[in-house]
């Protein structure tokens, strides 16, 4: 086995330990001093520990070539077009089909852009810029490099899904409807996320937007339960049953999210990867 194999298999485990117990540590701390900032730190570890070890196995190179991607912004239009309006597209489409089978008619509603820019600023600000610069730009170049693209894809599904799990006792940062549900949301997701990145060449804009754009667009097309009627809690770790009117909707999106990354994973050229690292 050679030496750039283990050591990108090292920096893999150490992305993963690291991100998991400085965020755990700081979510708990956070908790238990209702303090938002240490909340928020925790939020950001993912990012700053994609940092922290570019420096330690590569020095200035490394966090010059992380934060590099940044400048990779030569991409052709209709990714931009996919960038903007996917997320957004396919939550709509769930949540109408949805309606057309549940209510018998859609009901769409318009939002100005002030509702928009005041939920995409926080989501760049916490979940884009906070976590992407390490699933997207740290973890899965290297977990491309060990796996092929749908194993690395579920890998980091996974790894990105449990890494929420102390937001249950939180009470936020995760979505309101029971963690099995959400496994069927995040699963598809990413793997649309990744293909998205890897077709913008590793562009960390693309990651950021991306994550920022899908957390936005959870708002601004609403298709989860109120939460004053399904507050976050542990409870919806072990929840199995679910009033229809509450999950249908979501489960909706879930499938209309499936039928996209299939079509992703069968027809994108889904193998085409970016593996680029010092």
């Amino acid at each position: 086995m050679d030496t750039a194999y283990q050591n990108t298999k090292k920096q893999l485990v150490l992305f993963f330990l690291f991100t998991y117990g400085i965020s755990w540590f700081l979510f708990f701390i956070g908790h238990k001093t209702d303090v938002l900032p240490i909340i928020l730190l925790g939020i950001w570890s993912p990012s700053i520990t994609s940092i922290i070890l570019s420096a330690y196995f590569f020095g200035k190179k490394g966090v010059l070539q992380l934060l590099g991607r940044f400048k990779r912004v030569k991409i052709k239009w209709y990714w931009w077009i996919l960038l903007l309006f996917l997320p957004a597209s396919i939550h709509f489409t769930g949540r109408s089909l949805w309606q057309l089978f549940y209510d018998g008619e859609i009901k769409a509603s318009i939002l100005n852009s002030s509702y928009w820019l005041g939920a995409i600023i926080p989501s760049i600000l916490i979940a884009g810029l906070g976590e992407e610069l390490g699933w997207r730009g740290f973890a899965l170049p290297r977990l491309q490099r060990h796996f092929p693209p749908v194993l690395a894809s579920f890998i980091l599904a996974i790894v990105h899904l449990l890494w929420h799990l102390p937001t249950y006792w939180l009470g936020q940062g995760i979505h309101n409807v029971p963690f099995i549900y959400i496994l069927a949301f995040a699963l598809p997701w990413t793997f649309i996320f990744n293909w998205l990145y890897n077709k913008s060449g590793g562009s960390l804009i693309f990651a950021v937007g991306f994550h920022a754009i899908s957390n936005a667009s959870l708002s601004i097309v609403s298709f989860m339960p109120w939460e004053s009627k399904v507050p976050i809690t542990p409870e919806l770790l072990t929840q199995w049953s679910f009033p229809i009117e509450l999950g249908g909707p979501y489960l909706s999106v879930c499938a209309v999210y499936f039928i996209v990354a299939i079509i992703v994973v069968l027809k994108g050229k889904f193998n085409q990867t970016n593996i680029d690292i010092p």
